[in-house]
Formats: C-alpha cells, sequence, structure tokens
C-alpha cells in the first residue's frame, strides 16, 4: 500500500490530493487519528492571533536589523526538523520533518505545499532554483518532485536514506543508502530516476559537491579495527577520482579548491581537473576542527570547533594561506556562509541552561554586525546564496524566516565596549538567606574568554541525590545574558556517586574524545569544584564509562588517582575581587597569600583589594584608618570615597559602587571574627544618597556570591 498526501496552497486556495488504497478499511483509522491528534499545520497567516514574537533582544526596526520576516508553525512542541534548505534567491524554503511531511514555504512563511509520505523525511534537498526537490525516506524510498510538489518519481532502495545531494540544476542526485544488514552503499541517480553507479563506501557523514559533470565528493567514516578513520573521496561517474585522509571538509562551489583538516592540520588544495589535488598551503591548529566552510571561489575559508574551549573557535583564512582573523563563538554553533563570504551566521542554543539561541551575523572581516536572541533551541539553519535570507528551523516545530539587510544598507558601526545594555542586570549582589524549601548550590563556568573559573550560586529544590543535582546543572550552563561560557558540552550524560567520602564522577566516552588539552582541564577542574563543596566529599575519582581510566581526552590529561576535595576558601584567607566578564560584574575569590610568618591584617587584604579594584573604579580612594571593636570594623575614608557614590548616579556607577562594597564586607567577614562593617568618611559617619547600599554591612554564614 502507498498512501502520499500532497496540499497544494495557491493563495489563498487549498487542494488535497489523497491517493488511497484500500480506502474504506482506513477510513476509521484516519477517523480516529483526526479526532485525537493535533491539525498538522498551519501558517502565521491562518492564525486567529499572531503568534509570541521569538526575537526576545533590543529589536527594535532601525532600518538595519535582522528582522523576522516570517514564521511557519507546526502544531507540536515536540517536532523534530530532519532537513532545511533554502533557494540560491531566498524564495523557497524546504523543510522535513518527523510528521513525515516535506513543506515548501514562501520567503513569508506561507505555505506553498506540503507533501506527506508513509516513511520518515529523513533528507530532503532544493535544486539551487528551487523548482526540484528530492526526498529520502527511512523506508529507502527516493521521491523526485516538481515546483508545485508534484511526484514526478520515486525510486526504492534496500535499506534507508541517510544522505541526498543535488547537483545545482537538479539533473543529477547521489544518495547514501545503509541496509539492513549495517552495510553502506552510494548511489548516483539522473533527473529522471536512472540509476547511473553504485558504489559500496563506510558510513557517510555528509555529500558535498555534485557538479553537472556527475562529479561529486563525499566524506566517510572507515572502521579499521577500534581505531576510527575519516577520508575524504572525489568520484567522478561513480570511479574513484582520489581521496585524503580527513575528518573535515568542503569544496568549493566553482570546484577549484578543497579545504580539509586532518589530525591538526588544515590543507587547502587545488583541483586541477581529473588529477590528484595539489596542497597549495597547510596551517597546524591547535583545537579540534569540527566544520570547514569555503566560499563559491576559495577566496576565503572558515575553520570551526564545535567544542567548548578556553580560547578562539573560529578561524578565518586567506585562499593564499595567511590568518585573517580568528573568534571565539559560543560552543555547538550551527555555521553558514554566503557566496562570497560577505555573511557569515552563527547560531547556538548550547550556551545557556534555558532553551534560548543566540544568533549571530558577522562580515568577512569577522565584524559581528548583527546579534539576535530566539526564544527557541534552534536546530537548523540556512541561508540564501547572497546572504539576504536566513531560514531557522525551532525544535518546537517553528520555522523562523530572518531578512539580513544587504551589505549596502547595513551599518557597520561598533558599540563601545563599556556600555551596558539597557535594561540588563550588571551585577548581582550577594545574599545570605535561602528559602527552606531550596538549596544553593555553586557551579563553576568559564569567563565571557574562557580564561579564568567563575563562581556562581544558583538555587535548586532540595533534593536527597544533591551531588548528581549539582553536576546536571553545571553540565545545564550558565544563564542566558550571564556574560559567562559553558565548561562542558550541553546534553552531556555525567553520572556521580558517593561511596565512603569519595565522590565518582563517570564521563562519557565523547568527552574523551576531546583533543584540546584547556578544554579537558576546563571540564575536569569545573567538575572538582563544584564536587567539593560538599563536606561529605573527601576526595574525587574519574571513570571513563565506568572504567577506571590513566588518561583523559586526547591530549592525554592524567586522571588516575584521587583528587583532593578541597573547597575553595575552607581554612584559607580569601579575597573577594571584582570582576568584568562580558557585560557583567562577578566577585572573584582568591586566595591570599601568607608572607612567612605575618599574619593578613585587614590593611593588608584592603590593599590589595583597592589595587584590584582600580580598573573598576572612577577614584581610587585612600583608607585613612581602621578600628576594630569586638563587633564591628570601621573602616574611614578620606573624602574621595564619596565620589563613588554620585547623587546623580547611572545604573553602572551605582553597580560598582554595590560590587565594591560587597568586596570589602565578605574579605574582612569571612577571614575576621567581627560581623559587621561600617563605612565613615574623614572620621564621621557616613550615609550615601539615595540608590546606594547601606554604610553599615552585616554579615553571616552562609553566604552566596554571584547568586543568579
Amino acid at each position: 500500500m502507498n498512501l502520499i498526501k500532497r496540499k497544494v496552497c495557491p493563495g489563498n486556495n487549498c487542494r488535497y490530493f489523497l491517493k488511497i488504497s484500500l480506502l474504506l478499511l482506513l477510513l476509521p483509522a484516519l477517523l480516529f487519528n483526526y479526532a485525537c491528534s493535533p491539525p498538522g499545520s498551519y501558517s502565521q497567516n491562518e492564525l486567529e492571533e499572531p503568534p509570541v514574537e521569538p526575537i526576545v533582544t533590543g529589536l527594535e526596526s532601525t532600518g538595519d536589523d535582522m528582522l523576522l520576516r516570517g514564521r511557519f508553525s507546526v502544531v507540536n512542541p515536540e517536532m523534530k526538523i530532519f532537513s532545511l534548505a533554502v533557494s540560491n534567491s531566498g524564495r523557497d524554503i524546504l523543510f522535513s520533518s518527523d510528521d513525515r511531511a516535506v513543506h515548501m514555504l514562501d520567503d513569508h512563511g506561507r505555505l506553498k505545499w506540503e507533501v506527506v509520505f508513509e516513511g520518515l523525511p529523513v533528507a530532503a534537498e532544493l535544486s539551487d532554483s528551487g523548482y526540484y526537490t528530492a526526498v529520502g525516506t527511512d523506508d529507502g524510498k527516493v521521491h523526485f518532485l516538481q515546483k508545485e510538489g508534484q511526484i514526478l518519481w520515486e525510486k526504492s532502495f534496500t535499506g534507508a536514506v541517510e544522505q541526498i545531494a543535488f547537483s545545482p540544476e537538479g539533473n543529477f542526485l547521489a544518495v547514501a543508502i545503509k541496509d539492513e544488514s549495517g552495510s553502506y552503499r552510494l548511489y548516483g541517480l539522473d533527473r529522471w530516476g536512472s540509476l547511473l553507479w553504485e558504489r559500496e563506501t563506510g558510513p557517510v557523514v555528509q555529500l558535498y559537491l555534485l557538479t553537472e559533470n556527475n562529479k561529486l565528493y563525499y566524506l566517510e567514516k572507515n572502521q579499521e579495527g577500534e581505531q576510527e578513520q575519516s577520508t575524504f573521496t572525489a568520484l567522478k561517474n561513480g570511479e574513484l577520482l582520489w581521496n585524503k585522509k580527513a575528518s573535515a571538509a568542503d569544496v568549493s562551489g566553482n570546484e577549484e579548491f578543497a579545504v580539509l583538516y586532518n589530525n591538526n592540520i588544515l590543507y587547502f588544495y587545488s583541483l586541477e581537473d581529473e588529477a590528484a589535488p595539489r596542497v597549495l598551503w597547510s596551517y597546524p591548529l591547535g583545537v579540534e576542527i569540527s566544520l570547514l566552510e569555503l566560499t563559491e571561489k576559495g577566496e576565503h575559508i572558515l575553520a570551526y570547533s564545535a567544542f567548548p574551549s578556553t580560547g578562539s573557535n573560529l578561524f578565518a583564512f586567506h585562499w593564499e594561506g595567511s590568518l585573517f582573523w580568528e573568534k571565539k563563538i559560543p560552543s555547538g554553533s550551527l555555521l553558514q556562509i554566503s557566496r562570497s563570504g560577505k555573511r557569515i551566521v552563527a547560531s547556538s542554543w548550547q550556551e545557556y541552561s534555558e532553551d534560548f539561541s543566540s544568533v549571530l551575523v558577522f562580515n568577512k572581516n569577522g565584524d559581528i554586525l548583527q546579534e539576535t536572541e530566539m526564544a527557541s533551541r534552534i536546530e537548523k539553519i540556512s541561508l540564501s546564496r547572497y546572504g539576504n535570507i536566513l531560514a531557522l528551523a525551532g525544535d518546537e516545530g517553528n520555522i523562523f524566516i530572518m531578512d539580513i539587510p544587504s551589505a549596502d544598507f547595513l551599518q557597520e558601526t561598533e558599540s563601545p565596549e563599556d556600555a551596558p545594555e539597557a535594561g540588563k542586570e550588571l551585577y548581582s549582589p550577594v545574599t545570605f538567606t535561602s528559602l527552606a524549601e531550596e538549596l544553593y548550590i555553586t557551579l563553576y563556568f568559564y569567563d565571557e574568554s574562557a580564561t579564568r573559573l567563575v563562581p556562581v550560586s544558583r538555587s535548586i529544590k532540595n533534593t536527597p541525590q544533591v551531588l548528581q543535582a549539582a553536576v546536571n546543572e553545571l553540565v545545564k550552563g550558565p544563564r542566558r545574558l550571564s556574560g559567562l561560557s559553558r565548561t562542558i558540552p550541553k546534553d552531556a550524560v555525567i553520572e556521580v556517586t558517593c561511596e565512603e567520602g569519595i565522590a565518582f564522577v563517570d564521563l562519557p566516552e565523547e568527552l574523551n574524545q576531546l583533543g584540546d588539552p584547556r578544554q579537558i582541564k576546563g571540564i575536569i577542574d569545573s567538575l572538582v569544584l563544584t564536587i567539593s563543596q560538599f563536606p561529605s566529599v573527601e576526595g574525587i575519582r574519574f571513570l571513563v564509562e565506568g572504567k577506571e581510566e590513566r588518561l583523559f581526552g586526547a591530549g592525554g590529561f592524567k586522571i588516575d588517582g584521587v583528587f583532593p576535595s578541597r573547597p575553595p576558601g575552607k581554612n584559607k584567607t580569601m579575597l573577594y575581587l571584582p570582576y568584568r566578564s562580558g557585560g557583567r560584574y562577578f566577585l572573584l575569590p582568591r586566595e591570599a597569600v601568607q608572607l612567612g610568618d605575618k599574619f593578613n591584617t585587614p590593611g593588608d587584604l584592603l590593599k590589595i583589594l583597592l589595587e584590584e579594584s582600580r580598573r573598576f573604579l572612577p577614584v581610587a580612594p585612600e583608607l585613612k584608618e581602621i578600628k576594630a571593636s569586638k563587633e564591628e570594623i570601621i573602616l574611614d575614608w578620606d573624602a574621595s570615597f564619596q565620589q563613588l557614590f554620585p547623587p546623580e548616579g547611572t545604573p553602572e556607577e551605582k553597580t560598582l559602587a554595590a560590587l565594591f562594597l560587597d568586596s570589602i564586607l565578605l574579605t574582612l567577614g569571612n577571614n575576621y571574627q567581627q560581623n559587621r562593617v561600617v563605612i565613615y568618611v574623614e572620621g564621621e559617619p557616613w550615609k550615601p544618597p539615595s540608590g546606594y547600599p547601606s554604610p553599615v554591612m552585616e554579615f553571616s554564614y552562609p553566604f552566596y556570591i554571584n547568586p543568579e
């Protein structure tokens, strides 16, 4: 039986075509499903009310912002989008999903047609013009469709379709199949469905350019014993031209150049007819590259590492081999580049514990032109050839179509680094209280540059499995707009148990494959610091997939033996110093070094604190005298101290004043017996203007710094 449903919607008129055999037998089931299931889909202009605006940060229309052009929604909050493609012009947007449907939208999100298949449409591709569509399903069928969704032909293979590639004009297809025995084959077809060639392969990771002369490139994983290797292969008419070891690759649209990454080295090749490619240059990289992108003529190369890293993870090269620029962008980003390289789009939801996605648009020089946050977990992106239309697929079944203004209209201005974002919280003051049903735990995330671990206090519900809960929260990552970045890839499954004071941390194998030593150290350090806060933990032992390992990660970080549990600040003299990451401020604990037999006095600690605070404060006030009694410490400052508290202070000035006072209170209160710190100015009690914290500060245990 073959059941295919096609819906065509020209304008406001919809016609349904049902090709059904055994209709009488199916009718009761169809009626039941219709009654018990939500409608399949609707477009934005079919809604009774407009949908909630998905853009969540400051995109008031200024004439040059990336704006929401259209939106299409499927009534299924757990829908998975398999494929997303945009035609060269940006006027046609194709997507397939696990409701067994392939949808074609216009550039405003209006449904043009949809076709429902028996199998899941796990692969769907669009020709450059948008005229032809190829769909592959998990039951081994390939369907070839015309402009209005009419199926021209279908072809069946044994197994499941995993990848499809289209030639630019739609005259040739390549289909990667995994059969029921676990073997893999690659097939070449023409536009009429005739089989041209077939070839046995390994698991195909990606099919690349398929030219009009039936030349194809693909990346496959080869299994050789226990060692997994990847190979980049070129075929013509199904016959091998050449192959190279590579774990990431791309080919320029004019088919003159290829870029490959293997064993921490980037290679740039010239493709000369059917001869073996010629290396033009190579470049060593210190991070593991997961994605490569070439412009159409090969002028620019993008190399991206999707894994959390302590340094840059996006690199741009000139075709002659020089590093053009490098940047750190969110881990797990999806990446697209326009034909000329003038527009680069990166989107990631993996930086935040909430399901918000950051969407960044760069120019060819690496400057950020636009930065948008979407209230959705963006799972797929597709950019039109000229970079003017961007399609985004959310995990809840929403397709967003964004309008990126052309270069002629974009005003590439820079904002001062120190300008705080309007309405954004700049600092969370220390708190000394928590609700009885809640528990504050301390988590450690990287700062914006991934050079320091910053503690944050997060409130969770009380649970007997507090160790596991803390690790789960660490994996979730920092809150959005926090100015911090994650240390562990989102959704990594890390299990922790505690036996006789030893916490056993079981890491997944995928983390063991990471190659950046700094990244590995960040994972281990953040776990050790997070777990060490619990008094029941006396030591920490790391496992990989339940087994003892001596080294962790491709960089060989030593994890055998027990890591001692050393909670920060326990039995140590600690300073709490002002710190900035992104547009936010934090308190950063730092151990005070004791000089010989000399004990650190309050004056010693405040001297260090003042020195560290100079770059944040408008003036450096002088501490004239310290008076200590049994109950309190009085700090007598000179008159310049009042300049930190201007009567009509800006939000940032008030933030810095609160930050400075908190750093004083915690540095003194945590290290000395007095539980009160009082501010004097020129020998007299002092009261700041309205809107500032009190000059009489009370300290108590427990306290929670940088609360979320």
